[in-house]
């Protein structure tokens, strides 16, 4: 689940009268069973812009997503064809980070480099543990418990049927300001949940944690999808329609609106300052 500053409004509008002192959450009543979702437009296929991105610096060029944790970009000739492998965390990018991107890969060009080490080491702690299990205990955080979490919205949401794991990333501390912070990530082949650690703050209410715990379980339970033209599409509207069903999720999203700035700030080992 990733947030962009350019994207967010700036609703002054919070879960709390002081940090720390939740406002009363109304749930809403049984769930129904779920409707069709209605036909809605695709989004913007974020795969195309990608591609767009590198071919208008490398003309005729093969353009391959990946998840592999430990080379996130590359490229090799293939029977004359360049191949151009782009780790998928890139479908988040802002059009100065794809921009960046494609120049570094055609020419090397070290400014362009350093955007998109910027943008990786945003994203670093999804990157953490991949291949291996999860350690212990790691859903467990300092201050909110992501497993309970996980199993009531599993029950109430899912009927219980996804199954992955889920866990704390590691902070990693950063050299430049964030513009950007994902705060949550699904990867499919290992079936694991990871949460950013500037959620697990007592300023954070476990509202806003689960709302982002039930948007990576429900790229569980979607998939990747293809549209009409076999393009990409990840938040499509049946996503889209089953994720306005998260209870308070109004309420979640504004405290999120409300604190981008103090969340973007936030660096490891640090309290949350909102």
């Amino acid at each position: 689940m990733a947030r962009r500053e350019s994207t967010w409004s700036r609703l002054q509008m919070s879960l709390f009268d002081v940090v720390g002192t939740p406002l009363p959450v109304v749930l809403p009543g049984p769930l129904v069973p779920r409707a069709e979702a209605p036909a809605a437009p695709c989004e913007a296929s974020r795969t195309r812009l990608l591609v767009d991105a590198v071919q208008r610096r490398l003309p005729g060029a093969r353009v391959q997503l990946t998840d592999n944790k430990t080379v996130l970009l590359s490229q090799s000739e293939r029977d004359g064809v360049r191949v151009v492998r782009i780790h998928q965390m890139f479908l988040d990018a802002p059009s100065s980070v794809r921009e960046a991107m494609a120049t570094f890969l055609s020419r090397g060009d070290r400014k362009s480099g350093r955007v998109v080490d910027a943008f990786i080491e945003e994203r670093g702690h999804l990157l953490t543990g991949a291949g291996r299990a999860l350690k212990d205990g790691a859903h467990r955080g300092a201050v909110h418990d992501l497993l309970p979490m996980f199993l009531r919205i599993n029950q109430r949401y899912f009927g219980a049927a996804i199954n992955a794991e889920i866990g704390w990333g590691q902070g990693k501390a950063l050299r430049r300001r964030r513009t950007s912070i994902t705060f949550g990530s699904w990867d499919q082949r290992s079936r694991r949940i990871v949460i950013h650690p500037v959620l697990d703050q007592p300023a954070v209410p476990a509202l806003c944690v689960e709302r982002v715990v039930h948007h990576e379980m429900l790229h569980a339970e979607h998939g990747e999808r293809r549209d009409a033209q076999g393009r990409r599409v990840v938040h499509g509207p049946a996503f889209r329609a089953d994720e306005a069903r998260f209870g308070g999720a109004s309420q979640a999203d504004a405290w999120f609106d409300a604190h981008l700035d103090a969340l973007l700030r936030w660096r490891p080992g640090t309290a949350l300052r909102l």
